[in-house]
């Protein structure tokens, strides 16, 4: 069998049914969540069922990454599984349990308000954030445009999860946002909003398994041809 040939019927072997365990596992925590505290502010607190879904959809989602790729790749691209487990712990809020004072607050580098080594440690964070950002802009952003001029779905499923983030940062304390403007929002809908927030929020790991899944054969042609 021809390489093209070993290409297209690999490209009916994508591992789709990570998908749906993925979905049953969140719905599932969402709706022992709702049995157990009802529809209303529990459902959206740090521990609440659509939050650890995400955080947890994020660690799926790297894992799947893993388990589809050879080691070549895990050497050469291991700054993708690696953003997905930090927006993991962006969903565990660890960037403000990490150090005394937030990783991403000024205070904790230009004040003496926090201890000398939690100092260090936020710019070890930092500065692994920083790699991992480059790494992802240096080596995949000319192929993530050619994904999207090819209208390839792993590129595009990207998009989706950026849109998906954009679309909750909007909706995050909508409140707050429109009180300039005099609107004032009931509490039910106040609470609708956030709900809807973490609804959006669990979007872009689900988005970012898709594009994993459906980038499988691109993959496993890139392995095959650094071996030629």
């Amino acid at each position: 069998m021809t390489d093209d040939r070993r290409d297209h019927a690999s490209s009916a072997g994508h591992p789709w049914h990570l998908i749906i365990w993925a979905l049953a596992g969140a719905s599932f925590l969402i709706a022992v969540d709702i049995w157990t505290t009802g529809f209303g502010p529990g459902l959206v607190r740090e521990t609440g069922g659509i939050e650890i879904a995400s955080a947890l959809l994020y660690a799926y989602a790297a894992i799947a990454w893993l388990w589809t790729r050879s080691g070549d790749n895990w050497k050469t691209s291991w700054q993708v599984p690696a953003v997905m487990l930090l927006m993991m712990g962006r969903e565990f809020d660890l960037d403000k349990k990490l150090t005394s004072i937030g990783v991403l607050r000024s205070d904790l580098y230009l004040t003496d308000m926090a201890p000398v080594l939690d100092r260090i440690l936020g710019l070890i964070a930092l500065a692994f954030v920083a790699t991992v950002a480059i790494r992802l802009v240096k080596m995949g952003a000319k192929e993530f445009v050619t994904g999207l001029r090819m209208r390839t779905l792993w590129a595009w499923s990207i998009v989706g999860a950026l849109a998906f983030a954009i679309l909750s940062k909007s909706v995050d304390g909508i409140g707050r946002k429109l009180a300039p403007f005099g609107i004032t929002l009931e509490s039910s809908t106040s609470l609708q909003m956030v709900i809807l927030e973490e609804l959006l929020e669990l979007g872009i790991p689900l988005m970012l398994l898709v594009a994993v899944i459906s980038s499988t054969t691109r993959a496993t042609r890139s392995s095959r041809t650094s071996l030629k």
